[in-house]
């Protein structure tokens, strides 16, 4: 896993590079979509059960009519986020909904506290329960503290005083305790965060390396393998153009031979970043193995795909390797036939590589 300033955690918990942070948290709120819907359903119902006690303890018909109206729209809101969370696309909108649902929700609380008459011990647990859960539900962790701090001041400025039996003494201690809850309630948050976005580190570095070849960087057998059969179904079922590509470095052998297999190596590297400069980023560039390579060209017919590969050829002429000097490259260039399968392909696409080393090498044959 590479120690990149990129792959740096603030002290927020979040990636200070912000593209690897949205990278991430697509993949963090991916993961839990499917469960945040429910989760909030389960709310929604609690909350609306929690007017049995309202009617138990108002008398006042209006005031009971304002709680229940209250708990039902947050029973309604919890139904969309039941709905809108299985099916969101954009992940990344998820700590949005989630942020606005809670605060939703803590106003709901607050309006439903106002129009009790009698204010007990009890509220202040209920505020510690709240927070406990703003900190649980997955989410950015400068949002949650955002929210809690909307809940905590809210608390203390309107209600912590009105506190039934309350004295100087008591409001202090409560403030005391909040704090305490406030600061172990970050210190968790803020090591799960890190925590994730590491693992998160690692588990994509795991997934790069079984994908890609390690001295050039670029997609290895297996994962092209899996990206030609993708694009050989894609292309039968809708008639789509593609084309397939298979070189190799001419006298190759007389390189590792004369020079030494760093040096072989050296010229590997030249000629990927060759054709990686030359070639688009929706082809698929791989190495087969030892000193030979494939090219996968969607939606590119054969013109197309010849006209691209005088470009790679003449690029790789172009390019001068330490001691080796000038390298060049022999191509064989094949379209994908109606209903044709991945070994057919891959095998008429290797007889014109021979071909062109038979007809004098650093050409494109077809």
């Amino acid at each position: 896993m590479t120690n990149s300033k990129r792959d740096k955690i603030s002290y927020l918990g979040e990636f200070v590079d912000k593209e690897l942070e949205k990278e991430f948290l697509i993949y963090d709120m991916k993961r839990y979509a499917k469960v945040l819907g429910p989760i909030a359903l389960v709310f929604g119902i609690m909350y609306m059960l929690f007017f049995i006690s309202d009617y138990l303890a108002i008398q006042d018909s209006f005031k009971l009519a304002m709680i229940f109206a209250v708990r039902v729209l947050f029973l309604l809101s919890s139904t969309y986020v039941f709905f809108v969370a299985k099916k969101i696309k954009g992940y990344y909108c998820l700590p949005y909904l989630m942020t606005a649902y809670k605060a939703l929700a803590i106003a709901g609380f607050f309006i439903i506290v106002y129009l009790y008459e009698t204010l007990t011990m009890y509220l202040f647990f209920s505020v510690v329960v709240i927070n406990l859960a703003i900190y649980i539900t997955p989410n950015r962790l400068r949002y949650a503290q955002a929210v809690s701090a909307f809940l905590i001041l809210t608390f203390f400025v309107c209600f912590a005083g009105n506190i039934e039996g309350i004295g100087s003494r008591g409001l202090i201690n409560i403030i005391g305790y909040s704090i305490i809850i406030l600061i172990y309630c970050n210190i968790g948050a803020y090591l799960t965060n890190y925590f994730k976005r590491k693992q998160f580190l690692i588990e994509r570095e795991l997934v790069r390396v079984s994908i890609t070849d390690s001295l050039t960087g670029v997609y290895n057998r297996a994962k092209f393998n899996e990206e030609l059969e993708h694009w050989i179904s894609f292309s039968n079922r809708y008639k789509r153009d593609l084309a397939l590509v298979m070189f190799d470095i001419d006298d190759f052998k007389k390189i590792n031979d004369s020079y030494g297999h760093y040096a072989g190596d050296a010229v590997i590297k030249n000629v990927t970043e060759a054709v990686k400069k030359t070639i688009r980023s929706t082809d698929v560039f791989a190495r087969w193995g030892g000193d030979e390579f494939i090219i996968l060209l969607p939606n590119t017919d054969t013109d197309q795909a010849k006209e691209m590969m005088e470009r790679v050829r003449i690029n790789i002429q172009s390019t001068n390797s330490d001691k080796v000097g000038n390298i060049t490259c022999s191509f064989g260039l094949v379209a994908l036939e109606e209903n044709e399968g991945v070994d057919p392909f891959l095998h008429r696409a290797d007889k014109l590589l021979y071909k062109a080393k038979a007809c004098g090498k650093n050409m494109v044959s077809f």
